[in-house]
């Protein structure tokens, strides 16, 4: 396990935490958004031994207990199945014994929103995140240059994906970008597209704390997860159409 900590006076933290994907993290960041303390150990399967632990580890790091937490963020998917009932359960838990507010948080969120800023000058550019999901399909959310969601978190396959990006500029992130980036560039559209450094394709715990810390009070309460594809999935009734904002 990797960690780091910076601990210092402040009234306001924030854990973040994701069991969704391929890693077990934590983070907790202050009222500024800095990052207290952090931990983050790769690993495809075996989540619930290593988080409880790794929690403990970043609160023991900060100098912090349960009870001192402003709120948890955790994220709700798309991922594993196994993997996000072993977060929200852990989220579910921590709010429920130490009444602290619980903010879930899309993964497709939380890598949107380190998605790079355009440099002085620079135009701006859609965002486009797309995780792979198997089977030529994603899991795909775009936003357009000014960061309005434009079509919301989806499975759909690669055709119907290409067919959603905004003609433009576009940044491409997720483990689904390469597949994407391909299929765009069969359409002509390469130099449209920038694929992002492959360090920011995952979910970073210490954004998810950062967006729980931000978040509306609207968006507290008990997390429940984004199944796009539960393992009883049956044919959509609006026949596949992507859904908008």
């Amino acid at each position: 396990m990797t960690s780091s900590s910076n601990t210092g006076p402040d009234d306001v933290f924030v854990l973040g935490f994701d069991t969704a994907m391929d890693a077990c993290q934590a983070a907790i960041v202050s009222r500024s958004g800095a990052i207290v303390a952090k931990a983050h150990e790769p690993m495809k399967r075996g989540h619930a031994e290593y988080l409880i632990p790794m929690i403990g580890g970043v609160l023991e790091a900060a100098g912090l207990e349960l009870k001192d937490l402003t709120r948890i963020g955790v994220t709700v998917g798309p991922g594993t199945f196994a993997g996000l009932r072993v977060g929200l359960s852990a989220a579910r838990s921590f709010g429920l014994s130490h009444d602290i507010p619980i903010v879930g948080v899309t993964t497709l969120e939380a890598v949107a929103v380190t998605l790079p800023e355009p440099e002085a000058g620079q135009p701006l550019r859609a965002g486009v995140i797309a995780f792979d999901a198997r089977n030529d399909e994603v899991y795909l959310q775009v936003v357009d240059p000014l960061g309005t969601l434009v079509v919301a978190p989806s499975v759909v396959d690669l055709a119907t994906a290409a067919d959603a990006v905004p003609e433009g500029l576009v940044n491409l992130s997720g483990s689904g970008a390469p597949k994407l980036a391909d299929a765009l560039a069969a359409r002509s559209r390469a130099a449209d597209v920038n694929v992002v450094d492959e360090s920011l394709w995952a979910p970073q715990a210490e954004w998810i704390a950062r967006l729980a810390l931000v978040a509306p009070d609207d968006r507290v309460g008990p997390p429940s997860p984004l199944y796009l594809r539960p393992p009883d999935a049956k044919e959509p009734e609006n026949g596949g159409a992507l859904p908008h904002a």
